[in-house]
C-alpha cells in the first residue's frame, strides 16, 4: 500500500527580515512511496549543526533575542556569505561566485564539434520575459571548433585551440571573434560585428568584419572586407578557466558544509533523500544545508521558494528523473560532490529567471538530458561531458569538459546573472 508521510517543524511566527520569517524556516517532506515512515531515528543532530558567525557583523540588525542564528538570518536577508571555506573563516559570497564563474552562454574546457546548428542570444529576466535575438550569450572553446551547420552568436566567439575554426555553414558573430588557429570554410562566409583576430590562415569564400581585422603577417587572407586590416601578432588565449587553479573547489565547499550548516535548525537528517522507491518531494526554506546524497529508482523534486544553498556530499543518482523546482524570489545554488546521473527527465529551474539556479558539480562523469528534460539554470561541471539529445534549447548558460548534441542547440543566456552579487558584501 502506497503511503503519504509529511515531516514539517514549524519555527514561531516571528519576522527576522524583510524576505525571511521564522516561519518559513521549514523543512517538509513528501513521500508517497512508503520509503520514510517517520523521521530515520539514526538521522542524528544532522551534520553538526552548529552555524558560525559568518563574519556578520553586530551591527547587523538582527535581533539578539530571534532565536535564529545571526549568519542564518543575514545569509536569509541576502547580506550575509552562504559558503565558507577554511579554518580563518573566509566567506565567499555566492553571488559573486556565480557572476565570477556564469560569465558565457557556453564554455567548453576541450574542443567543440557541431554536427547540428549553434545559436545563442541572451536577455535579462528581472526585465522581461525571454524574448529571441537579444545581444549577448557569448561562447568560448579552449580547443578548436568545427561546425557542420549554421553557428549564431549572439555575444563573443573565442576559440582558443590551435586548430582553429572549421566551418560547413555560414558563421555569424554578434560580437569579437577570436581564433587561435586557422578560420576555414573554402564555400562559407562569415560575417563578425565586431573585431576580429584570426592567429592563422583564413580561407573562407569571404569574412566580413565591422571592426578591425588582426592577423600575424605570415598567415594568408582570402576576401576580406574590415574597417581595417592590421597585420601584427595575436596573443594566445584560454576563453575558459578550466586548468586545476582556476576551477571553484567543489568538493572542498561541501566538505566544508557538511560540518557547518543549518540542519539541526530545521531537522533535517542528512540521508533524508537517499533510497526513494517512488516520490519523494523536499521543500526547503532560506539557509544552508546539506545532504549526504540524492539515490534511489524513483523520482525526486526539490522545491526552492527563498534564498537556499544545498551542498550534496556524494553522488545523485536516481532512476526516474530529478526536478529542481526554484519559485521566486527564491534562489539556489546547489553543490554536487560527487557525479550526476539521472536516467529520467531532469527539469532545472526556470525559464523565467534562470540567473537564479546555480549548480556546480565535482565530479567527472557524462550528463545526458533525456527527451523531456529543461535546463533553465547555470551548471559548472568542467570535468564533465554534457550529452544531449536531439534538438535542444537551453535558458542560462553551461560550463562544462565537452559537449556533445545530436540536433540543434539553442542557448537564451540571462544575463542578471553577471549581477547576481549586487547584495554581497563589499559590492
Amino acid at each position: 500500500m502506497k503511503r503519504h508521510w509529511r515531516f514539517s517543524l514549524l519555527l514561531a511566527s516571528t519576522t527576522v527580515s524583510a524576505g525571511c520569517t521564522q516561519s518559513d524556516l521549514v523543512a517538509t517532506i513528501r513521500s508517497p512511496d512508503g520509503g520514510l515512515e517517520a523521521p530515520p531515528a539514526d538521522a542524528g543532530p544532522p551534520d553538526g549543526g552548529e552555524p558560525g558567525d559568518g563574519g556578520i557583523p553586530p551591527d547587523a540588525g538582527i535581533p539578539p533575542d530571534s532565536g535564529v542564528p545571526p549568519d542564518w538570518t543575514a545569509y536569509c536577508a541576502g547580506r550575509g556569505p552562504p559558503i565558507v571555506v577554511g579554518d580563518t573563516r573566509v566567506g565567499v559570497c555566492s553571488g559573486v561566485l556565480a557572476e565570477r564563474t556564469f560569465r558565457k552562454a557556453l564554455c567548453t574546457c576541450e574542443r567543440l564539434a557541431l554536427s547540428a546548428s549553434l545559436e545563442t542570444d541572451a536577455f535579462r529576466g528581472s526585465m522581461a520575459p525571454y524574448q529571441p535575438g537579444g545581444a549577448g550569450g557569448d561562447v568560448g572553446v579552449n580547443g578548436s571548433l568545427s561546425a557542420n551547420d549554421s553557428v549564431s552568436v549572439g555575444g563573443t566567439l573565442q576559440v582558443g585551440g590551435d586548430g582553429g575554426i572549421q566551418l560547413g555553414r555560414p558563421l555569424t558573430v554578434g560580437g569579437a571573434l577570436y581564433s587561435g588557429g586557422p578560420l576555414n570554410g573554402s564555400t562559407v562566409s562569415a560575417t563578425v560585428t565586431g573585431a576580429a583576430s584570426v592567429r592563422g590562415d583564413v580561407a573562407l569564400a569571404s569574412l566580413t568584419v565591422g571592426g578591425s581585422l588582426t592577423v600575424p603577417p605570415e598567415y594568408t587572407l582570402g576576401p576580406v572586407q574590415a574597417a581595417e586590416v592590421l597585420r601584427g601578432p595575436v596573443d594566445a588565449v584560454t576563453p575558459c578557466a578550466c586548468e586545476a587553479a582556476s576551477q571553484v573547489d567543489v568538493a572542498a565547499l561541501v566538505a566544508h558544509h557538511s560540518r557547518d550548516n543549518d540542519n539541526a535548525a530545521i531537522s533535517l537528517g542528512a540521508a533524508a533523500m537517499e533510497g526513494i522507491t517512488g516520490e519523494r518531494t523536499l521543500e526547503l526554506p532560506c539557509g544552508r544545508f546539506h545532504l549526504t546524497r540524492i539515490t534511489g529508482t524513483g523520482r525526486a523534486t526539490l522545491v526552492i521558494r527563498a534564498r537556499t544553498a544545498l551542498f550534496i556530499g556524494d553522488v545523485v543518482d536516481l532512476g526516474e528523473g530529478l526536478t529542481v523546482d526554484v519559485q521566486p524570489p527564491g534562489e539556489l545554488d546547489l553543490f554536487i560532490g560527487g557525479s550526476v546521473a539521472v536516467a529520467g527527465p531532469l527539469t532545472l529551474g526556470s525559464v523565467d529567471v534562470p540567473s537564479r539556479t546555480r549548480v556546480y558539480v565535482a565530479g567527472s562523469s557524462m550528463l545526458a538530458l533525456s527527451a523531456g528534460s529543461l535546463l533553465a539554470g547555470n551548471v559548472y561541471a568542467p570535468g564533465s561531458l554534457l550529452s544531449l539529445s536531439g534538438n535542444a534549447e537551453v535558458f542560462g548558460s553551461v560550463f562544462v569538459r565537452h559537449l556533445e548534441s545530436s540536433g540543434a542547440l539553442r542557448l537564451h543566456y540571462d544575463a542578471d546573472v553577471l549581477d547576481a552579487g549586487v547584495e554581497c558584501p563589499g559590492n
